[in-house]
């Protein structure tokens, strides 16, 4: 049976009051309430020490009101945590200032400036790490606080007064205390590594401890609402209002003699009742039962005790509980989902999924989603305002102005002006009809030639990219260079070394309204509680605005703050509610029906972080929070949630990442042994499997549609690609079908390859506009020419390259590694010269044009055409000239590509073209009877005659013949819509974007 409240005496002393946390916690606590109000005919204080018990209790109040109450105490009882009472403290408005979080970051980075025994302890620190260091000091320091400031009533009482605290004199009590702690703590052990922490945490303490502290706040607080009931118990015909403490948890030691001293002195002006948990009828463990010794070790049990842990096993609700386990994150994601739904389908309206597996409450609360406005989710467990797509796209900004003063990569850029609250037309001063497709273009620019990083890069690729459209009849795009600027203008604003917090925070808020993020984001729940979280940076009339710091620091410093900061969801009409919670959160809550996702041995029970200043064993000593007063905890938050709730679901994944195999955790084990494994047993998640039957993949195989279109152009690498696979040419010729475009790791050889011809072509131009000059030296002898030839070849290679190492400095040893080989490249280039060959002219675009019947019987003109990177003449024979091409590749591999030259034609289709069509490559009156593949990356050797860079096409005559019946027979095939197989070997498939459909290796 449950405690009934006390009667109300007059002794001037502290009554306890004990109350039974199963289904009926809350009508105890409601009733006991009014029952003191009836008693003392006066409205009682209800301070709770946590506050999420808050709203039950003042529902749990009107609820159990009863009748016939006295007018004077008929409103009801004030019911407030202990945090907002604290807030509440008459005349609080004169106390120190309160320090906020960042502010009291921002002292610990002062100082560390002006002390060097601080800076030693940081000096390893990146700046993330040296904020999150700075949060764990001032917690050692509140730490320290609260173990001395019970000590310090007297010169609270004259703080109150003037105003003023002796700091000299609390900072003696602190470092005896503290060394009294570790002198208990590490008996008999080396104190060399613990007096240095404790110096240098003594250091911090000093520098950074003020009146404006919370610790300090907080006592100065009570001390008030104590000052207060005593005045008025002295000078008011008025009774102080009666004053009931509800302990909802197991407090610290040392937050224990602070409360413990406050109800004393309080009961001296007015009743005063304790209300703590009986955990005698609700424990199902022994240590939820006894909790801590005075050593503060788990109490052991004996005979009769453990029959009443037995005996609570057995008159507990266990009808009601179910053990689900699941072998994988997604099943134990839909398993949780799935228990959710049955329990909304069996009429609960209010369900908790206490998450401690947060990631598998994440997930399920995804999958919950679809579900809509039936049911409305609140997220209890800190979702971090960070993750929300508000903070991205912030973030995508943040990245932008860290870039080095080259520029971002092409990564940051997209990023930051793909995020969805970037507004490109306020941006551009433009119509948002001009801006459609805008980034779509900029990204397929900057993948294609691989751009990677760097403005001037980027530039680059997009005036290339607009030349190019010019000259083959489209539009340049100039709002991409006006972009490029924008996002350059931004960048360029933050390349100062130092800046003041103040000046950092106009110039961002300045970037956010000239991008046009402010007014979508403030359109935006989460986006308008980032906007707040920034204002915490506006320091400008504060003692920090003035305070200096680089650029990485205060980045970081940001990303910290909105780190910490919670997104709070707007709340909404639903037929159910969702409440996502930590275990701790359930304390005295009402729910009907509970799904707990995370209930392993490595999950449950959960400890927080240890502090990084503190042991357990010296927390001990400073009456802080300990392992094992968390473990308790924990013991019976889980008993009162059994005990209570009439349905609980308890899941957890029986394998881990690795494979490795999870038990339940050591409580649900036990409650199995109490139980019996037949009462209690554990089931498998309820999900339907799909049914059917499974077929093994064959061989992928096209078959063109009839009224699928056939092109009617055909590029030397569309071609190739039809003969390596003609599935391959069905997916991505026929069909269109693209591998998502992507930038890959390192400098593209593509690039590189591009690059290069364009410079190549530019200095043959150069060379042979030099040689119709009489006086040039470069005909005063093979050497003056060769010399001539290789310092040219440089300042072109430089030139060329000059924009790409500026925007990538990657570039740099691309660039290295191609002026090694210009010395032996001239030295081909001669050999060539002597045989009688001479550079022509490059990057022609050349074809021809093959007639076909399709199966109608219609005459189908195909044209296959392609742009030979080389046509070189004969001078002796003005009927000879040869095509060559450029292969940014080692010789090894051109020799492979000669041997397969008729599934890789490229050279054949320029001749060809050429020869019926010499106007098109300049070269009326001669025909193209050779070709050769040049390297441009060839081994270099000392021995010139060993120097291997050309590869010619052999047999060239025949090996014309031959493929122009070849390419007849494949396009006629083609044509004729014949299937289109997969049959290519791995050196094929190993990079065809096509695989992924084709689904080889599967078959």
């Amino acid at each position: 049976m449950p405690q009934s409240f006390p009667t109300i005496s007059k002794q001037k002393q502290v009554q306890a009051w004990a109350i039974t946390p199963d289904a009926t916690a809350l009508e105890q606590l409601a009733k006991g309430v009014w029952d003191c109000a009836v008693q003392t005919k006066a409205r009682p204080l209800v301070v709770l020490s946590t506050a999420g018990p808050l709203i039950g209790v003042r529902a749990a109040l009107e609820k159990y009101r009863p009748k016939n109450l006295d007018p004077q105490i008929a409103f009801l009882p004030q019911v407030i945590s202990f945090t907002d009472w604290l807030e509440a403290a008459p005349g609080a408005w004169k106390f120190p200032k309160k320090q906020t979080d960042l502010e009291r970051w921002l002292s610990v980075f002062v100082n560390l400036r002006k002390h060097k025994t601080l800076q030693a302890w940081f000096k390893a620190e990146s700046e993330a790490g040296a904020w999150g260091l700075a949060q764990a000091v001032i917690q050692a320091c509140d730490a320290l606080s609260e173990l001395v400031v019970p000590q310090l009533q007297g010169e609270f009482n004259g703080l109150l007064q003037t105003h003023s605290l002796d700091t000299q004199a609390w900072l003696k009590k602190v470092e005896l205390v503290l060394d009294q702690a570790i002198a208990k703590a590490y008996v008999g052990l080396s104190k060399n590594v613990v007096d240095e922490e404790a110096a240098v945490l003594l250091a911090f303490w000093r520098y950074l401890t003020n009146a404006g502290d919370p610790v300090i706040r907080k006592h100065l607080a009570m001390a008030v609402h104590l000052q207060c009931a005593k005045e008025i118990a002295l000078n008011s015909s008025n009774s102080v209002r009666p004053f009931i403490w509800v302990q909802t948890a197991d407090p610290k030691p040392i937050d224990q003699e602070v409360i413990d001293h406050y109800l004393a002195e309080y009961s001296q002006s007015a009743p005063v009742v304790r209300v703590s948990l009986d955990w005698t009828k609700v424990a199902l463990w022994s240590e939820a039962l006894f909790g801590q010794d005075a050593k503060e070790g788990i109490v052991q049990s004996d005979v009769d005790q453990e029959r009443q842990i037995q005996h609570n096993v057995d008159s507990s609700v266990k009808e009601g509980w179910r053990l689900i386990s699941a072998k994988r994150f997604e099943e134990l994601a839909w398993a949780a989902t799935k228990s959710v739904e049955s329990h909304l389908i069996a009429g609960k309206k209010h369900i908790a999924l206490v998450a401690q597996d947060r990631l598998v409450a994440r997930r399920a609360r995804a999958l919950l989603s679809r579900l809509g406005n039936a049911l409305r989710i609140r997220d209890e467990t800190g979702w971090k305002l960070s993750t929300t797509r508000a903070a991205a796209a912030l973030d995508s900004l943040l990245e932008l102005m860290r870039a080095p003063k080259e520029g971002p990569s092409a990564t940051i850029l997209l990023e930051f002006l793909q995020n969805p609250y970037l507004d490109l037309a306020h941006c551009l001063q433009k119509t948002p009809e001009s801006c459609i497709g805008l980034l779509a273009q900029l990204e397929d620019i900057l993948v294609a030639s691989q751009a990677k990083s760097g403005w001037e890069t980027f530039m680059a690729a997009i005036e290339k990219a607009n030349g190019y459209a010019t000259s083959h009849g489209g539009s340049p795009n100039q709002q991409l260079i006006e972009l490029i600027r924008f996002a350059n203008g931004l960048h360029g604003q933050w390349q100062t070394s130092i800046f003041t917090c103040a000046d950092a925070y106009e110039k961002l808020q300045a970037q956010l309204e000239a991008t046009g993020m402010v007014r979508r984001l403030e359109k935006d729940a989460a986006g308008k509680q980032l906007l707040e979280a920034l204002k915490r940076f506006d320091l400008g009339s504060g003692p920090y605005g003035d305070l200096k710091m680089r650029l990485p620091e205060w980045l970081s410093l940001l990303k910290t703050v909105i780190e910490e900061a919670s997104y709070e969801e707007a709340g909404k009409n639903s037929q159910a509610t969702l409440s996502i919670l930590p275990l701790s959160s359930t304390r005295l809550r009402e729910f009907d029906a509970v799904v707990m996702v995370g209930c392993d041995e490595q999950q449950l029970p959960s400890f927080s972080q240890p502090p990084l200043f503190f042991s357990d064993a010296l927390n001990r000593y400073l009456k802080s929070s300990t392992i094992t007063a968390q473990y308790i905890q924990q013991a019976r938050d889980l008993s009162q949630l059994l005990v209570s709730c009439p349905n609980v679901d308890l899941l957890w994944q029986s394998k881990s990442k690795n494979g490795e195999p999870l038990r339940p955790s050591a409580w649900i084990a036990r409650l199995q042994v109490a139980l019996g494994k037949n009462a209690l047993k554990v089931s498998e998640p309820s999900l339907k499997p799909y049914e059917g039957q499974s077929q093994p993949i064959q061989m992928a195989i096209g078959k063109p549609d009839l009224d699928l279109a056939i092109p009617t152009t055909v590029t030397p690498s569309a071609y190739k690609a039809l003969r390596d696979c003609p599935y391959r040419y069905y997916v991505s010729s026929l069909l269109g079908l693209r591998k998502a475009k992507e930038f890959e790791e390192g400098f593209d050889a593509s690039l590189a390859g591009q690059t290069l011809h364009a410079l190549l072509k530019n200095f043959f131009q150069a060379l042979k506009t030099e040689e119709k000059k009489s006086h040039s030296p470069i005909h005063d002898g093979d050497d003056a020419r060769r010399q001539w030839m290789i310092e040219h070849l440089m300042q072109f290679s430089e030139k060329e390259f000059e924009r790409l190492v500026v925007g990538d400095a990657r570039v740099l040893g691309t660039l290295r590694d191609w002026q090694k080989q210009i010395p032996s490249f001239i030295d081909w280039q001669m050999k060539r010269e002597k045989e009688g060959w001479r550079y022509h002219d490059a990057e022609l675009p050349v074809g021809f044009a093959i007639t076909l019947k399709d199966p109608n019987g219609v005459d189908r003109e195909i044209r296959i055409a392609g742009r030979a990177d080389r046509f070189d003449i004969h001078q002796s024979d003005k009927s000879l000239a040869a095509v060559i091409d450029y292969k940014n590749q080692d010789m090894k591999k051109i020799a492979s590509r000669a041997e397969n030259v008729l599934d890789d034609p490229q050279l054949l289709i320029y001749a060809r073209g050429a020869n019926e069509d010499p106007d098109a490559a300049h070269l009326p009156g001669r025909a193209v009877q050779q070709a050769e593949w040049i390297s441009l990356k060839a081994k270099i050797s000392e021995d010139e005659e060993k120097q291997v860079r050309a590869h010619p096409v052999e047999d060239m005559p025949e090996l014309m013949q031959q493929f122009s019946v070849q390419i007849v027979q494949d396009l006629s095939d083609l044509w004729a819509r014949k299937p289109m197989q997969a049959f290519a070997p791995d050196s094929v498939c190993q990079y065809c974007d096509a695989r992924g459909i084709c689904r080889k290796g599967m078959w």
